[in-house]
């Protein structure tokens, strides 16, 4: 889970800590003491310059933070501040490396960083994909495992075969009311002109999952508005896998390093943090997931909530509008 389990009392320690890691001599990007300036101050209610807050020793901070969910989620910070970069330099990565080490922490989402860093760019690639949300997903379409073995990793996230069954399914959103989800959903495709899910190149029904959030929390399909959807979804769920989702969205729309395998005529360069109140809208989007009253991703079928009123929904569950700021 991400920031689940760390408590404003231990702020101060969480951030010495993630500055012990990763500053060293100084940040790598302008962009990560800036973003961890707003995430503690509106999440965890704690402020301070990051650019000279003292850091943490491994031992200091394994002393405060004994159980392991709060020790993940701590690394998971460190983890945030390394995908925002274009290059992560050796001695970060061995660092964070270190104190997840010695806080007994051991996840994929580290070794997608740690393939990254390298520049182990497929090995990154197989490590987001078989390890994301969308995977436990996968597993519900037909013949998965087989599309798998003829057609590899991409099966993951695209449609490698024509299923026209699957396609009616998406387009005859078409027929519901105006105002519902539904038809939400399908004016978002067509608008864009993406192929439903059913078609060869476009998205598969996995992955489509999240288009439905970008519809209920209303945020576009741009590079910032992918990283919006992909921090709003971290926090509105119980699940732990959204998380890698998360740290791999911000490395492709952000850090540009890793490479995303859904089809697009423009290639994902990186640097869609760098636009106004970049910072403040994705720290929105994880209050705004923290808010939901209901699990967005564990159990949850929109089809079933197709035909309802957009509107009554996001009551229902409680997803607040975005802050004044960033509405259109």
């Amino acid at each position: 889970m991400f920031l689940k389990k760390l408590h404003p009392k231990d702020a101060h320690i969480a951030a010495s800590a993630i500055v012990g890691a990763c500053r060293l001599g100084g940040w790598t990007h302008e962009l990560q003491p800036q973003l961890l300036h707003v995430l503690f101050k509106n999440l965890l209610d704690f402020e301070c310059d990051f650019n000279t807050f003292p850091g943490s020793s491994m031992e200091a901070v394994g002393t405060v933070f004994k159980d392991h969910e709060s020790r993940s989620e701590v690394i998971d910070l460190m983890l945030m501040v390394e995908a925002l970069c274009a290059e992560i330099p050796e001695a970060v990565a061995s660092s964070v490396s270190a104190y997840a080490s010695y806080l007994g922490v051991a996840n994929e989402r580290i070794h997608m960083l740690r393939d990254l860093a390298k520049h182990s760019i497929a090995k990154a690639q197989e490590d987001f994909y078989r390890n994301n949300y969308f995977s436990d997903k996968d597993l519900a379409i037909e013949n998965f495992h087989a599309l798998v073995k003829s057609y590899g990793l991409p099966a993951y996230v695209v449609g490698v075969k024509d299923d026209p069954k699957e396609i009616l399914r998406w387009e005859a959103l078409a027929n519901l009311p105006e105002e519902s989800l539904g038809k939400g959903l399908w004016n978002f495709y067509k608008k864009r002109g993406f192929a439903f899910p059913g078609t060869v190149g476009g998205v598969n029904s996995a992955v489509a999952h999240h288009d439905w959030i970008h519809i209920l929390a209303d945020y576009d399909s741009d590079g910032i508005g992918e990283i919006e959807v992909a921090a709003f979804s971290t926090m509105a769920t119980n699940s732990d896998s959204p998380v890698m989702n998360f740290l791999g969205v911000l490395s492709i729309f952000q850090g540009g390093l890793l490479k995303s395998l859904v089809t697009s005529a423009n290639p994902h360069l990186g640097h869609d943090l760098e636009v106004s109140n970049g910072m403040e809208r994705v720290v929105n989007a994880l209050q705004r997931g923290r808010e939901c009253s209901v699990d967005l991703i564990e159990g949850m079928n929109f089809f079933e909530y197709a035909d309802h009123s957009l509107d009554a929904l996001r009551l229902k569950w409680n997803i607040v509008p975005k802050a004044s700021e960033f509405s259109a």
